[in-house]
């Protein structure tokens, strides 16, 4: 459990760390006590509560910096980055007045919310040689070796602040992603059930649990462990969105559909937050083969929030299975752009990048050019994240008829998930080429047992169907 303070003791302006510096700076012990409400609640991803809180400690207290700082964080996490710019300037602005601590800490808040990412690590850094007790600032500062994929200084740093403060939550959380991140199964799983332990009450460490459970495939695992989280906290909106991935995942379209219109409804409402849900929506009409309707949410999705990702994905998507390919490659082009101007050309994000631009190639018969990418790709990606990257490696070397290439990547993919989806099918697909009935029935079937509850539609399952005989398909389905 997340240790908290007796308002009781608090004196009236300040917290005093080791040196007896103020660590807040407030004229009113009310906004005090909704600041330290708010930043608990931010820590367990309760968005909107946290929002309240922290709305109460300035409206309390207007001249409190570190509550504008703190509402820019909660802005930016909710995608709106209008909102969290103007309110990390509020917060600048107010910082004349506050202690060097605080200064530091808006400065590293206002560098990250303009992804000016190595500055931020700087003043992170500043700020543990300033304040090396402090054990947020050691996750602050991982997450960013955590951007460049330097995760043994991340694991380091995350372990750092455990020391520091062996109830501090977001530490074990985070050390519990990192080391799956890396393929650790087994200490992920260990830290995500300390994190349980910490905070029992709360609903993020079982749905940061079943996130563990589902990067590695255990998807009814996961499944109960998001609808604990949901025991625990009925609206918690990231437990509610992820259960629609498991039915997106499962083939279940409508009901994550469903699940994701009732997701909405808990999250902090903006224009980036309605953005992605007509993307998500975007999605599924891929997953249904409705390309032209997924590229009009997607189109519709950018009207709202131009820098949308996940709908930058649907539109390239959908121009690539409408043969748009033009269309295809100045998405890609505007995709580079954004990466580059979020400072995110070593992150993650450009391995999805450039493994959508394999499709696009792969799409056009350009096998080489394919390759090429998903070479470059590699070297963005985690132990665990490389897996898409061998997925589309297979998709491509069997196109080209390599069903032995297609064979070793797929080996690769599967290694940390052995229920990846669309590694599977790609696998029945390889089986299929090779006359192998016996290894594409076998594969099918699990599959099927996936997909068993699957709409009609989901285009998966209607090409499984066709790779090993809908007539066996039906027959194959548990009862």
């Amino acid at each position: 459990m997340k240790i908290g303070f007796s308002i009781a003791i608090i004196p009236l302006l300040l917290l005093c760390s080791c040196n007896d510096e103020r660590k807040l700076t407030t004229s009113s012990r009310e906004a005090l006590a909704a600041y330290t409400e708010g930043v608990e609640l931010l820590d367990k991803f309760y968005y909107a509560e946290a929002k309240s809180a922290l709305e109460r400690a300035i409206a309390l207290d207007s001249t409190f910096a570190m509550a504008s700082a703190r509402l820019a964080i909660l802005y930016q996490r909710s995608g709106n980055d209008a909102a969290a710019s103007r309110e990390i300037a509020e917060a600048v602005r107010k910082s004349a007045h506050a202690t060097q601590r605080e200064q530091l800490f808006i400065r590293m808040f206002n560098h990250d919310i303009h992804f000016r990412n190595t500055l931020a690590a700087a003043v992170a850094d500043s700020l543990i040689m300033l304040y090396p007790k402090e054990a947020e600032v050691y996750v602050l500062r991982g997450k960013y070796y955590e951007l460049s994929k330097r995760y043994d200084q991340a694991l380091a740093l995350y372990e750092k602040a455990m020391t520091m403060d062996t109830s501090y939550a977001p530490a074990v959380m985070s050390l519990g992603y990192a080391y799956s991140a890396q393929g650790q199964v087994e200490k992920a799983i260990e830290a995500m059930e300390r994190y349980i332990r910490l905070a029992p009450d709360a609903a993020d460490p079982r749905a940061s649990f079943a996130d563990i459970l589902m990067r590695f495939g255990r998807y009814d695992e996961a499944f109960e462990q998001y609808s604990k989280s949901l025991e625990l906290k009925p609206d918690y909106w990231y437990s509610i969105n992820r259960l629609g991935d498991i039915y997106a995942l499962r083939g279940q379209l409508n009901q994550a559909d469903k699940q994701y219109d009732l997701g909405m409804t808990k999250m902090v409402m903006n224009d980036q937050t309605r953005a992605t849900h007509l993307a998500t929506e975007g999605m599924l009409n891929l997953q249904r083969g409705k390309y032209d309707e997924a590229l009009r949410l997607g189109e519709q999705s950018l009207a709202l929030d131009s820098t949308n990702f996940r709908a930058f994905f649907v539109q390239t998507m959908a121009c690539i299975k409408l043969k748009k390919f033009s269309d295809a490659k100045e998405m890609l082009e505007t995709i580079r752009s954004e990466i580059a101007r979020r400072n995110l050309s070593e992150s993650q994000f450009m391995l999805e990048f450039l493994v959508l631009r394999a499709r696009f190639f792969n799409a056009q018969g350009q096998f080489e050019e394919a390759l090429a990418a998903c070479d470059s790709a590699m070297e963005y990606g985690s132990e665990l994240t490389r897996a898409s990257v061998y997925q589309e490696i297979a998709e491509i070397k069997l196109q080209q008829g390599d069903t032995d290439g297609s064979l070793d990547a797929l080996e690769e993919a599967l290694r940390y998930n052995p229920n990846y989806p669309q590694a599977l099918l790609t696998l029945t697909k390889v089986y299929k080429a090779t006359g192998d009935r016996q290894m594409t029935n076998e594969i099918g079937n699990r599959l099927l047992t996936l997909w068993k509850n699957a709409d009609s539609d989901f285009q998966p399952l209607v090409e499984l169907n066709t790779l090993i005989g809908k007539q066996h398909a039906r027959a194959s389905l548990p009862s």
